[in-house]
């Protein structure tokens, strides 16, 4: 592998394109070959799936019919009066074997029975002290007398366990050996007091599955249709289809109990007997269509790697010719080339090639853009040092009309300013950004006191701080916003009186303050966190303290909200900017 990577590599840029070109194309259709012969093999097995699972719903249904029609007929007996009445007296009369007169009677009972259904082969009725009468309907006129051990026949159980509901055999409960016929049993009751009067055996000609499963296209070789017993290994009711595979699948379900993977199958249950309704067909048999399919692929593959061969020579050497312009012009350039004056196509390389005339021709360009943003730099920074002198005059005419208010006697505007002065004061606060909690507090009072002159007396503050907190040092600005959403999102809307109240307590190395308000409350607290100022304050939380910082809020509609604001306890000015200052040196 390492000499394959040394040749590729040693091959010129058109080479290496070709190579990869037609590697691509190879494993390209490899793939796509593997992927259509697997898709049309999957879809052939799917295909039979369905097909085959439709005839079996239809084998099905012509298979209930069927049986339906003998279970009804062995249900007229229990209404039939002679049948009832032979029964009974049957086993009052006493002896080994049915007299004359109740056979004769069961005779015409049974013959009226199977001429109306050509499927039923023998019909056998057992009293209740054994005694049996058989009627064979292939032997015209048949009695066969004798009587049954009733605990040597294991069949029994199954019909005395099922009281008086028909049980299917897959098997003649008479004669086993029997290729031709199965069994349904019945126990017999009096539909008059439920006691129990003997047995009813219908053997039923095999040929109902031959006609159910004459609905199978029989172009398959290998198809088999099975009528298979659950619950018994290797009891196979019925199976039809070509002899050798017949022979196989017995011996599989016979060892096994199961048919092997060597078959694909569809299967059904049978709602009447219980019994599973199997079609399988050799997976060999369906794989020729999909070898078929994979000999035409192969030879369109072949096809299409010889023509992709010859198309990747071309591209090869059509990508190469723009490579070859853009070298030339990249020796140019660093020979002390300023200017590209060439075009190039819209393939990726051409479009490298414009990208990099207009990088080297926009060089100097950029230059002067350079100087132009650095002039610009130092004009933002006179600006910023004149903004500082902007407070200096506000502070001075606050002061002003303070006087004046005072001189005036006008006692509410003078407070007004006063506070005025003082928010703005605290805002700024020498362009610091830590301030005392106590300062912050005052920030907060102070414009309470500004809204008390548009409101009046309809908000109150309530400040509960520990002295501890206040000496300690927190980000300015950082309550104020949040005490203004408490006043015209939670209180304004609210009918009367409201109250907002600043909690601050020191919890370990942190300080919590709480700002809660009995105001209207809010269903979504998302949308406190779309407001300018309060966005800020989150933002600087997580600059200044890190993980584990921040505001959380909590609202019930009617009922107010609460916004806890988590910080870490500082004690000293410069603690979080010296901090904070070395992480960024």
């Amino acid at each position: 592998m390492k000499k394959l990577m040394k040749w590729y590599r040693g091959l010129a840029i058109k080479g290496q394109i070709h190579c990869a070109l037609i590697l691509l194309s190879v494993c390209s259709a490899v793939i796509i070959g593997a992927l259509s012969f697997g898709i049309s093999k999957y879809t052939i097995e799917k295909n039979y799936k369905e097909v085959f699972t439709y005839n079996l719903k239809i084998s099905n249904q012509i298979a209930d019919l069927q049986m339906d029609n003998i279970i009804e007929l062995s249900r007229g007996l229990l209404t039939n009066a002679r049948f009832m009445d032979t029964l009974t007296e049957s086993q009052n009369s006493g002896g080994k074997y049915f007299s004359g007169s109740q056979s004769h009677r069961l005779e015409g009972v049974c013959s009226s029975v199977t001429s109306q259904d050509m499927n039923i082969g023998e019909m056998v009725v057992i009293d209740r002290t054994g005694k049996l009468y058989g009627y064979a309907t292939n032997m015209g006129e048949s009695r066969n007398y004798r009587t049954v051990n009733m605990e040597e026949n294991e069949w029994l159980p199954q019909i005395q366990e099922a009281k008086g509901k028909e049980v299917f055999f897959g098997y003649n409960v008479f004669k086993p050996e029997s290729t031709s016929t199965f069994s349904m049993g019945k126990q017999v009751n009096s539909p008059k007091n439920g006691d129990f009067l003997g047995y009813l055996i219908v053997n039923i000609r095999k040929q109902l599955l031959q006609e159910a499963f004459k609905v199978y296209n029989n172009g398959y070789e290998s198809l088999c249709c099975m009528a298979i017993v659950p619950g018994k290994a290797g009891e196979i009711a019925y199976i039809t289809g070509k002899e050798k595979y017949e022979e196989e699948l017995l011996r599989q379900y016979g060892e096994q109990g199961i048919v092997d993977k060597s078959y694909i199958t569809a299967e059904l249950s049978n709602k009447i007997t219980g019994w599973k309704m199997v079609s399988a067909v050799k997976k060999s048999e369906l794989s020729r269509e999909s070898v078929l399919i994979g000999g035409l692929i192969c030879g369109v593959l072949l096809l299409l790697i010889a023509l992709s061969s010859m198309i990747a020579k071309r591209i090869s050497e059509w990508i190469y010719r723009p490579l070859n312009k853009l070298e030339g012009i990249i020796e140019e350039v660093g020979e002390g080339s300023r200017n590209i004056t060439e075009e190039f196509d819209d393939s990726e390389i051409g479009r490298i090639g414009t990208k990099f005339k207009t990088m080297v021709n926009h060089n100097l360009e950029l230059r002067e853009h350079l100087l132009s943003s650095q002039l610009k730099e130092r004009e933002a920074e006179l600006l910023l040092l004149q903004s500082q002198i902007n407070p200096h005059f506000l502070y001075n005419t606050l002061d002003s009309l303070y006087c004046m208010a005072v001189i005036h006697e006008a006692d509410d505007m003078a407070e007004m300013v006063e506070a005025l002065s003082k928010i703005f004061r605290l805002s700024l606060n020498k362009g610091n950004k830590l301030i005392l909690a106590r300062d912050e507090l005052e920030h907060v009072c102070a414009y309470m006191k500004v809204q008390k002159f548009r409101y009046g007396e309809r908000f109150a503050l309530r400040v509960q701080v520990d002295e501890e907190v206040q000496s300690c040092y927190i980000l300015k600005f950082i309550l104020q916003p949040f005490v203004e959403n408490a006043m015209y999102h939670g209180l304004e809307p609210k009918m009367g009186n409201g109250t907002i109240t600043v909690i601050g307590k020191k919890e370990a190395d942190n300080l919590v303050f709480t700002v809660e308000d009995d105001g209207v409350g809010i269903r979504d607290t998302s949308v406190l966190e779309k407001g300018y100022g309060v966005r800020n304050v989150q933002e600087r939380i997580a600059l200044y303290y890190g993980e584990g910082f921040g505001v959380s809020y909590t609202s019930r509609p009617g009922e107010g909200t609460r916004v806890t604001i988590k910080i870490s306890a500082v004690y000293t000015k410069g603690e979080i900017l010296d901090e904070k200052s070395s992480h960024s040196g």
